[in-house]
């Protein structure tokens, strides 16, 4: 089984802004819903500019879990949005290399503009330990639900008041 390990991050803006060109990277813009949730899973479905996506995930509160993703057409990707009982998340995702890593960089849109998180995918869990954030960088919120995409999809980054 496919097995995702991967941190995430609360990104300081205005240190990155000093530090990083993002128009230099490659850029996606990302629309995505979720189909269904259960206590164990959730069933994603994405696109950028050219392909769609349809993901099950694990839920975990840890760095590792399973993930599943299949591609699909852009209309069948559109069609699927019509399915989902939760709004849409859209985003700007830039890849920044760093050391022999990729960050992916998300500067979210709509209802959730104004929230900039960063994640790292690792090879396994050793070396998701042994990572050196940079410096712009904040806090880690990888087992924090509030920043998962299915949390910002019913609660959106607008709404909350703290």
């Amino acid at each position: 089984m496919p097995l995702e390990v991967e941190k995430k991050f609360l990104v300081n803006t205005e240190v990155l802004a000093a530090q990083i060109e993002l128009e230099k990277f490659q850029v996606k813009t990302l629309k995505q819903a979720y189909l269904a949730s259960s206590s164990t899973a959730v069933v994603r479905v994405r696109r950028d500019e050219y392909k769609g996506y349809l993901t099950v995930k694990q839920r975990a509160s840890g760095v590792k879990r399973i993930e599943v993703e299949r591609e699909l057409s852009i209309a069948e990707a559109e069609e699927l949005f019509e399915l989902c009982p939760s709004s849409l998340v859209e985003k700007r995702r830039y890849y920044i290399p760093f050391k022999a890593l990729t960050i992916e960089l998300d500067v979210f849109l709509g209802a959730n503009e104004g929230l900039v998180l960063a994640e790292v995918e690792f090879t396994d869990e050793q070396q998701a330990r042994a990572f050196i954030p940079p410096s712009w960088f904040l806090d880690e919120v990888s087992a924090d639900h509030r920043y998962y995409n299915h949390y910002l999809s019913e609660h959106p980054f607008s709404s909350w008041t703290s």
